[in-house]
């Protein structure tokens, strides 16, 4: 039952129900009544004060969370991207639905939540998928209180476990030249692919979506301003890139002529304007993000590179490159963060410590001026 009872005096008790915030302050709002009789009249006055308050906003206190969702998600869905589609609409067909959907809105409270974030816990499920399943209840009940159909969302204070961030673990440079060496030789299609993922720390979805427009031959760089999502029947969809941000990335004067020399007999083929990595001809279709990751794993594995995932390139090109001593703003750039800070707390552990470089740099300054002082008599030497 939403609302809570406190005894006043020996047959005085005191109904507290919620409201909601303050849009103004910020602080919880209560509707408060004082009744008189034993512990069970209070329980009654309190539902019937519930339903008072409820029907007095417009609530529906027959509504079920299946109801809400019937009504909100197929408007929901047309704002998202098909990849969260597909993500928020198995959370809700897995999860939300089996376990709150013939359950009364009002009813539902935030112990009721984590409750089902242990038990699936407890099933296995990971803390990140918890709380995506968090993150689609929490826009759900939002809405629910848009359309005043609840005073306020249980998922306010509802806690899904915290994601323990791993870090990140690079493959070696051999490893990554065991794996070339494999797709030269088996797949030289998938080795350019995978020669631009190490070369630029791109993502997979951004290294699908380049266009030879994209590449600056005479620069020696290329352009990353798109990605391409999977179209949810509809085909593969251009989008912007995961942070919305644009960059142009110098890449290796070797790769530069391997992509010239497959520029020149695509166009013999008719076919050198579109899509560099392409599921047709034309070049007019790029592949699905899918596509390199089964070929990718499919030469792993020949490879013998157990535990080598795909995403590792981009780690291998962000901390190669940070270790070597390449200043932390240059390589968010090339990854496309949207400040480098995020960059040093992704890969921290990779930069390299030159504490004693900073105090070689300081004691020389230092050095320097009190030759300059001594030279000038002004002061006493300090040995």
């Amino acid at each position: 039952m939403r609302g809570s009872i406190r005894r006043r005096g020996k047959a005085s008790w005191q109904l507290r129900v919620p409201l909601g915030r303050d849009p103004r302050t910020g602080r919880d709002r209560y509707h408060e009544r004082t009744v008189r009789g034993s512990r069970k009249d209070a329980e009654r006055a309190l539902r019937e004060l519930v339903t008072e308050l409820d029907h007095a906003r417009g609530f529906d206190p027959s509504g079920t969370f299946r109801s809400l969702v019937e009504d909100w998600w197929p408007r929901k869905r047309r704002e998202l991207s098909p990849n969260t589609v597909s993500s928020w609409g198995s959370v809700l067909k897995r999860y939300l639905l089996p376990a709150l959907g013939e359950r009364k809105l009002y009813e539902i409270r935030a112990r009721d939540l984590d409750r089902l974030y242990a038990d699936l816990l407890d099933q296995g499920l990971s803390p990140g998928r918890i709380r995506t399943i968090h993150a689609v209840a929490s826009v759900a009940f939002d809405q629910a209180v848009r359309w005043d159909l609840l005073a306020a969302a249980p998922t306010a204070h509802a806690r899904p476990p915290t994601i323990r961030r791993s870090e990140p673990t690079p493959p070696e440079p051999d490893d990554v030249a065991k794996l070339l060496a494999t797709a030269q030789g088996q797949d030289p299609e998938m080795w350019l692919f995978l020669a631009l993922a190490a070369n630029t720390g791109a993502r997979r979805s951004e290294i699908v979506a380049l266009r030879w427009s994209d590449i600056d031959f005479v620069a020696g760089s290329l352009t990353i301003s798109r990605s391409i999502a999977k179209g949810a029947g509809a085909g593969p969809q251009v989008k912007e890139t995961k942070t919305g941000a644009s960059s142009r990335i110098a890449i290796d004067v070797a790769l530069v002529e391997i992509l010239r020399a497959e520029h020149e007999l695509r166009s013999e083929r008719g076919a050198a304007e579109g899509y560099i990595f392409t599921s047709d001809s034309a070049g007019a279709a790029p592949w699905y993000p899918d596509t390199p990751s089964v070929r990718f794993r499919r030469l792993r594995d020949m490879a013998g590179l157990e535990g080598f995932n795909l995403r590792d390139l981009r780690h291998f090109a962000a901390t190669q490159l940070l270790s070597a001593g390449v200043d932390v703003r240059t390589v968010a750039g090339r990854l496309r963060h949207s400040r480098p800070a995020t960059t040093l707390d992704r890969y921290a552990a990779f930069v390299p410590a030159r504490d004693r470089e900073a105090a070689s740099i300081l004691g020389s300054i230092l050095n320097s001026d009190r030759s300059r002082i001594d030279g000038e008599g002004g002061a006493k030497s300090i040995p």
